[in-house]
């Protein structure tokens, strides 16, 4: 089933409880936090701390992207602070088969996100070992860049490696809702959205984000 799995980074810090109640009051299932070390990208985001703090006050699942260089010293950490879902970039481990085997033997949900240069072919060796692709359609953690329509290309590539398995591909950057309806057409079931949900009203634009999903 299709999902819109809003991110944290973009909500209110102020009123980040009324923001997830909000969220949980609209049918979303799942909470994407994006955790960063400003050093694999720029900006610093939810630490594990943090992110136990989340779910203490959530029902949803935490889909937690890791923006960070060597995650295999931080996996064990954001397991226990209560993620269901992880995603590891491929480009930042040489241990890439190694994290995402230890990410499922904890009972968790592995994915392997990829940058938008990196091609899929790289994936048909971890195909096994993978619950979930995510494809980035801006580089990870720079914020207001443009749109890298390649993207609904690569998800067909994707789909194509992963075959009838069933492994989700989630996608994340600038996302809207003519966006969603084309990366769905094309094999994606997983929209990560930003800032086209929160700013503004809110209830408006939850409503046209999904209302993509069913036409």
């Amino acid at each position: 089933m299709a999902k819109i799995i809003p991110s944290i980074f973009n909500a209110d810090i102020v009123n980040l409880i009324g923001d997830i109640t909000f969220l949980e009051n609209n049918h979303i299932e799942v909470l994407h936090v994006d955790m960063m070390d400003g050093n694999y990208v720029p900006n610093i985001a939810f630490g594990p701390d943090q992110i136990a703090k989340i779910k203490k006050n959530t029902s949803l699942s935490l889909d937690v992207h890791l923006m960070v260089n060597k995650p295999e010293r931080i996996i064990d950490r954001v397991i226990d602070a209560g993620a269901d879902l992880i995603s590891v970039h491929y480009e930042a481990t040489p241990h890439i088969h190694e994290v995402v085997k230890n990410i499922r033997k904890r009972g968790v949900k592995a994915g392997i996100a990829l940058n938008p240069g990196t091609s899929p072919d790289v994936l048909k060796y971890m195909v096994e070992e993978i619950d979930f692709v995510l494809l980035m359609s801006i580089n990870p953690g720079h914020w207001n860049q443009e749109f890298i329509d390649t993207i609904y290309q690569k998800i067909k590539e994707t789909s194509d490696i992963i075959a009838d398995r069933d492994i989700a591909i989630e996608i994340d950057g600038r996302m809207n809702p003519q966006r969603i309806k084309k990366a769905f057409d094309a094999g994606a079931s997983m929209f990560v959205v930003g800032s086209y949900l929160f700013d503004g009203d809110k209830q408006k634009n939850i409503f046209t984000l999904q209302e993509a999903l069913n036409r």
